[in-house]
């Protein structure tokens, strides 16, 4: 393919992701207009909406969802991508090693990643001690029983 073709074909592609991306972000855009305006003819007729409308919302408002849910699927990115640094590290230890004949070079460059890898599971093992220890699970509060009227006679 020549140079010309080349880059015909980059910037189609680049084009055509970008006609697709507004294209899916207008798609979008109208589907939570629709959602809005279904919702504000319910409230306009007196029609309370249902909280299965957006279960998320309504679980958070209530008190009913897990607070930490954000940090442990954080945490689990951190615990995948520490594994991912390491593999690249060995693979870059192996590649480096075997094709340029320089051992020491390999394990310089994929020892760096080894230990960025390590760090990210470092930071993992931190973030999953801390949500162990802060958990907290929801309880009702405790009953109170009306206080009786003050007396009011002379």
């Amino acid at each position: 393919m020549s140079d010309g073709g080349l880059i015909i074909f980059l910037v189609g592609t680049i084009v055509a992701g970008v006609v697709l991306m507004i294209t899916a972000m207008n798609n979008r855009r109208r589907i939570r207009e629709m959602e809005h305006r279904e919702r504000l003819a319910m409230i306009e007729r007196g029609v309370s909406p249902s909280p299965e409308t957006n279960p998320a919302a309504f679980e958070a408002a209530v008190g009913f969802s897990e607070p930490d849910k954000s940090e442990t699927a954080r945490s689990q990115r951190y615990r995948t991508a520490g594994v991912m640094l390491i593999g690249v590290g060995f693979g870059l230890i192996f590649v480096i090693g075997a094709a340029a004949g320089a051992p020491g070079v390999g394990w310089g460059i994929g020892g760096a990643w080894i230990s960025l890898g390590a760090a990210s599971l470092l930071n993992y093992w931190l973030m999953s001690r801390r949500t162990e220890n802060g958990r907290t699970h929801w309880s009702p509060p405790p009953a109170r029983r009306p206080e009786p009227p003050a007396n009011t006679t002379p």
